[in-house]
């Protein structure tokens, strides 16, 4: 069979590729039209009706142009089928099966591929989403005309309306409308496969139903929602049509799940921003760590120089449009700097077999997949976000790494770890890592990537699988040293000095190692270019530590300087309430005995209690 399913979108989206779904350009009309796409306001259209009618205008399009096609469907940019009906995936309270993004594995999982779709469509007259239950959904009511109500956006008159119009042109359909609108279950969204005739049918019956509609519906003060009521009228009428459809006994129905995607966005591959002399910066946060990169950035800002450009690109999952915004206007006056924020979404299914623990979040795992998802660059200077530059960054930037895979710096403390201060590290370095010279180990927290290096000797996909092999002690920095064996230049310690932590590191752990590494990282601490504030503990939790002086002169000039005090004031209200609530543990034994819960007396603790500690 023939059959074309259109993609209804109003931007740019990614999309599957296939032969049979496609995606069109809905309210295409008076605007740029997007390329790869199909456009709603090609041959015989309703366009410019896209506001009231919505993604229905490119039902309108396959029905007048698309005639030679054996079956018709419409889905969205953001919502598939899922044509893999030999499992029942997991559903949100909407009853949708979430997934980030769309990429191979998803047309993989859930059978998006021509063969399966063309066979589906050969055994079935009418392919639907899974039926749902509005009772199971939040505020959604108890009937399909309550559900129609409860928006706060739609006109009861509208529905009216539309009932009073289908009874006078389709009358024998009213038992059908009334029988939808006093139950509780419904297809979503305008969302369907139709056999041609059934389709063709179909749209004569909703298109004659609507264009009446519209022009006894007022619009002059609606909003922009309300103005979209076509729309909404139309998803009911599907529901109404299938009804009358199912009482032929005549056609076979199906229903598949749903599938919603998170993130359809369409990244386009950063290339690198300056023809000349530019210093690639990449950096991994979420939104959360916002407030510790904006002290990272100004230091970077008042430690570059006039003679180098420097292009910063932020991996990144979750960081807000306003964040994104406020990062970016360090560098406002500086012409030499471009800051770019590169969504990771669409790769995050590469990361659910991997390991996390302790303080590590899953972008410390990003890095990996720079030599894919920056194909235009050739090498790029990484920086953990807990860390503050007190140097040029372009003097590492300019580093030989001709036929490297990467430059670092040793890490003193694996090293004194290795040397007797964890029992089982030296085991598990030569044994399980398998580092052929631990004392060559290197931190990550500061790494100059070869890119081209990488992709000659690793691809991603070969670098994941590595990660997932094993629960490493240290997470991708183990990966990493693994993999770069040989092929590692050591640079100065300078680059990246790790802060003293909780008193320790230099006195119990760097003090074990050789004594050459330890010197270096002496040395370095007295004149650090990169200071990295790695462990739990950060300055922003403590400000007392370590060189936590230098991160609250940058943060001090930050727009979130005030976002971080509250937070420390937080920890601090919470650690004081944490304690006092400690001390009096010791009474509760005694105090269930002699006021046990539900009597007076407990209510009235419990009541001086809470005005105790929730001041």
């Amino acid at each position: 069979m023939k059959g074309r399913i259109l993609i209804a979108c109003h931007k740019n989206s990614s999309y599957v590729k296939s032969n049979i779904i496609k995606p069109i350009q809905v309210g295409a009309v008076n605007k740029k039209h997007l390329e790869g796409m199909l456009h709603d306001d090609d041959g015989i259209n309703i366009s410019e009706e896209n506001p009231k009618y919505c993604e229905i205008t490119a039902q309108y399009y396959a029905w007048k142009n698309l005639t030679d096609f054996d079956y018709i469907g419409l889905f969205h940019y953001r919502r598939y089928l899922s044509f893999n009906d030999t499992k029942k995936f997991d559903v949100d309270i909407w009853q949708n099966v979430i997934e980030s993004v769309i990429d191979d594995s998803v047309v993989e999982k859930y059978h998006l591929d021509d063969t399966t779709i063309n066979l589906f469509a050969e055994k079935y007259d009418v392919i639907l989403p899974e039926i749902k239950d509005i009772r199971k959904m939040p505020s959604m009511g108890n009937n399909m005309r309550e559900q129609y109500l409860g928006s706060g956006y739609l006109h009861e008159c509208d529905y009216n309306t539309m009932m009073t119009v289908l009874n006078e042109k389709y009358p024998e359909f009213m038992k059908y409308a009334l029988e939808y609108e006093n139950g509780h279950t419904t297809y979503l969204n305008n969302m369907f496969i139709m056999k041609r005739e059934i389709f063709n049918a179909y749209s004569a019956w909703l298109f004659d139903i609507l264009e009446e509609c519209d022009k006894r519906i007022d619009y002059s003060d609606y909003s922009v929602e309300a103005i979209r009521t076509l729309g909404h009228l139309a998803e009911r009428l599907l529901n109404v049509y299938c009804l009358y459809l199912k009482s032929q006994n005549k056609y076979k129905f199906k229903e598949l799940q749903t599938v919603a995607f998170l993130n359809t966005e369409v990244e386009k591959a950063i290339t690198p921003a300056y023809p000349v002399n530019n210093v690639a910066i990449a950096l991994s946060a979420n939104d959360f760590y916002v407030p510790y990169v904006s002290a990272l950035l100004i230091s970077l800002r008042e430690n570059c120089t006039v003679n180098n450009n420097y292009d910063i690109i932020i991996m990144h999952r979750d960081i807000s449009p306003d964040s994104q915004r406020k990062l970016s206007s360090v560098f406002n006056s500086y012409n030499n700097v471009t800051v770019r924020f590169l969504n990771i979404n669409k790769y995050t299914s590469k990361f659910k077999n991997l390991y996390l623990r302790g303080h590590f979040a899953v972008e410390t795992y990003f890095r990996l997949l720079m030599p894919e998802i920056l194909p235009n660059y050739e090498k790029i200077l990484y920086l953990d976000s807990d860390i503050i530059v007190n140097a040029d960054v372009a003097d590492l930037y300019n580093e030989n790494i001709e036929d490297y895979l990467l430059a670092a710096c040793h890490d003193a403390d694996t090293a004194g770890l290795y040397n007797g201060y964890e029992p089982n590290k030296k085991d598990y370095m030569d044994h399980i890592l398998k580092i052929e010279k631990p004392y060559e180990y290197f931190q990550a927290g500061v790494i100059l990537f070869n890119l081209n290096e990488f992709r000659k000797t690793y691809t991603v996909e070969e670098m994941l699988k590595f990660a997932a092999s094993y629960q490493w002690q240290l997470l991708d920095q183990d990966v990493l040293n693994y993999l770069a064996q040989g092929r590692t230049k050591i640079v100065d310690m300078s680059w990246n000095v790790m802060t003293d932590w909780r008193g320790i590191r230099i006195r119990d752990i760097i003090s074990r190692a050789p004594k050459y590494l330890y010197d270096e990282y002496m040395n370095a601490h007295d004149n650090p270019k990169i200071l990295h504030y790695a462990g739990p503990d950060k300055p922003w939790h403590q400000p007392y530590s370590d060189y936590a002086d230098l991160f609250w002169k940058y943060a001090r000039a930050s727009v979130y300087y005030e976002v971080l005090i509250q937070r420390i004031a937080i920890q601090e209200a919470n650690a004081v309430r944490n304690q006092k609530q400690g001390k009096l543990a010791v009474f509760r034994p005694a105090v269930n005995r002699l006021m046990p819960y539900g009597t007076m007396r407990r209510k009235r603790l419990d009541n001086i209690y809470s005005k105790m500690f929730n001041k």
